[in-house]
């Protein structure tokens, strides 16, 4: 990614947000892409390597909290509302008036939240390992827990507690940094389910010393720049992320989407890759969210795809995928959205 089309706005609320932009070639729609827990903008490099190949606009924010955006330890000033009218602030600054959503762990939170609060801003939406997420005005974090640990067999989230609700959690991580990047980036997809996932397992790992073998991307110079981000500018206010979910802390927000907003519109078409080897954000829970009463009505396409939750760090799984989400845009979303993205400026900057 060019490091000369980076630009920072400072949004309405007074946050300022750093952004990769690539204006769109002729009439080809704009791609927002969100990304999640503990990323920046430069982790998409080899998605948007296709995604520009076949002049696709695109707009890639370092997410509050993240790179060269500014990092508020107030975890009230996540609420979901709020992100998305930051990323509306950076497209109202580019001057794209619809574009198609792309969200990655914590993203796919986000961009969900975009269809609720501005549907009228986006076409399409592709949903990476975590699929649509439901408004949640009565959520309860052991409750949500337990929820999914009866359809997955096992408590999948339960590292939230620790990660969002333990005063220790950024100080252990800090201290043990290489035992947190052997449990949450293992080449193993099912240490990061048993060394990181269930209750307890990731503060064990961190206090016990746990060793595995990490991703390749978690080695050498990728090990380094990442080291050099999250060591440098600390985990604290990424950590909101979490925070706000152990705190039950989006119940407010989330109870002001109006009913006939509570997913995202029939006429925009969905994407969900399924990550078969992702043992966190699980594929048959996903599959079961898409393929349910909610959306029976929608336009969705399932990708089953062979990768854990970290394939968009590996260049030949991203290019895969990436060029199966073209394949889509180009048959389901042309389809239903061709005149617009001709004459609306879908992919004007």
């Amino acid at each position: 990614m060019d490091e000369s089309l980076y630009k920072d706005l400072v949004v309405s609320r007074g946050y300022k947000y750093h952004y990769y932009a690539r204006p769109a070639e002729e009439s080809n729609p704009t791609i927002v892409l969100v990304h999640g827990f503990p990323h920046v903008a430069r982790d998409w490099r080899y998605m948007v390597t296709v995604f520009e190949e076949k002049g696709y606009g695109i707009v890639a924010p370092d997410m509050l909290a993240y790179g060269g955006t500014d990092k508020p330890t107030d975890w009230n000033e996540y609420q979901g509302s709020q992100l998305s009218r930051d990323v509306i602030d950076i497209l109202d600054k580019e001057g794209i008036q619809q574009a198609i959503a792309l969200g990655h762990d914590w993203g796919s939170v986000i961009i969900s939240r975009f269809c609720n609060f501005f549907p009228e801003r986006f076409i399409a939406y592709v949903y990476l390992n975590v699929p649509y997420w439901d408004p949640l005005p009565d959520y309860d974090a052991e409750k949500f827990i337990g929820m999914w640990k009866d359809i997955v067999g096992y408590e999948n989230f339960a590292y939230w507690l620790f990660l969002g609700g333990d005063c220790e959690a950024e100080k252990l991580l800090t201290e043990h940094i290489e035992s947190f990047i052997c449990a949450f980036f293992p080449k193993d997809p099912r240490v990061m389910r048993d060394a990181f996932a269930l209750r307890g397992a990731l503060k064990n790992a961190l206090l016990t010393g746990f060793t595995a073998e990490a991703g390749d991307f978690m080695t050498g110079e990728g090990k380094q720049a990442w080291l050099d981000i999250f060591l440098k500018q600390g985990l604290a206010a990424p950590l909101c992320y979490y925070k706000i979910m152990a705190m039950n802390g989006r119940n407010a927000d989330d109870s002001t989407i109006p009913a006939d907003r509570m997913r995202p519109p029939v006429s925009s078409p969905l994407f969900y890759c399924a990550a078969e080897q992702d043992l966190v954000c699980v594929a048959k829970a996903g599959r079961m969210i898409m393929t349910g009463d909610g959306f029976k009505d929608h336009n969705v396409t399932i990708m089953d795809y062979d990768g854990d939750h970290w394939w968009p760090l590996y260049p030949g799984k991203a290019a895969e995928v990436s060029r199966a989400i073209c394949v889509w845009i180009e048959k389901e979303v042309r389809m239903s959205f061709g005149d617009a993205i001709r004459s609306s400026g879908v992919g004007s900057m």
